[in-house]
């Protein structure tokens, strides 16, 4: 959970991918594929603010090649099927507001998931991304725009190097790039936030 001070916002993403070969009992190993998949999942997303609070649903389907690197680099090209219900006071500055909840276009999605090993040292190259399409009109009637959201780290692994079990304590660099997130540009009238965001981290992680 996060947000600015006055908000309240919380997500859940959840993603699985079914190995198709592990299946099957067959193999579909070929050149740089190491295999194939099919992910599916959701995002379930509720903020409460002062203004929009957003209720985000979103379900996620489509094949997945599985790449043949060090560690695992998965890619993906996932129907999104998205809606959202926002506060109906938002409506007030337009009479023609959805009181119900709002289903965007169905839209397409290139994702990549990987974590990849630095070398010899205990170091990994962790992250993802997503390239998202238009989904057509917004809640107020705007034209949406592609979106950009990548997400890298470098991680150390910390328990591993101090003989405690490997990966159950990592910390490392963390960037994030988000170009005009859910869909919205700041060439838009009303657009909020502006339309890039470029965020530097430091991230700890414990795993039980």
């Amino acid at each position: 959970m996060g947000g600015l001070p006055g908000a309240v916002e919380a997500y859940v993403v959840y993603r699985h991918t079914l190995d198709i070969g592990k299946v099957s009992g067959q193999e579909f190993k070929n050149g740089v594929i190491r295999g194939i998949g099919i992910t599916g999942g959701f995002d379930l997303n509720a903020k409460h603010d002062a203004g929009y609070n957003s209720r985000k649903r979103m379900l996620v389907l489509g094949p997945t090649l599985k790449m043949d690197v060090p560690g695992f680099l998965d890619v993906s090209l996932l129907a999104l099927w998205e809606s959202n219900h926002p506060s109906i006071a938002v409506g007030a500055f337009d009479p023609g507001y959805p009181a119900q909840r709002y289903t965007y276009d169905t839209h397409p999605m290139i994702n990549a998931v990987w974590s990849i090993p630095v070398g010899t040292w205990p170091l990994s190259f962790d992250g993802f991304a997503n390239f998202i399409a238009p989904k057509g009109k917004d809640e107020m009637g705007n034209n949406t725009v592609s979106e950009t959201n990548i997400d890298m780290q470098i991680m150390y692994d910390i328990g591993g190097a101090i003989g405690a079990i490997k990966n159950s304590f990592r910390a490392g660099f963390e960037y994030q790039y988000w170009r005009n997130k859910f869909g919205n540009s700041s060439l838009k009238v009303g657009a909020a936030g502006g339309n890039v965001a470029s965020t530097r981290m430091l991230r700890v992680e414990y795993h039980f």
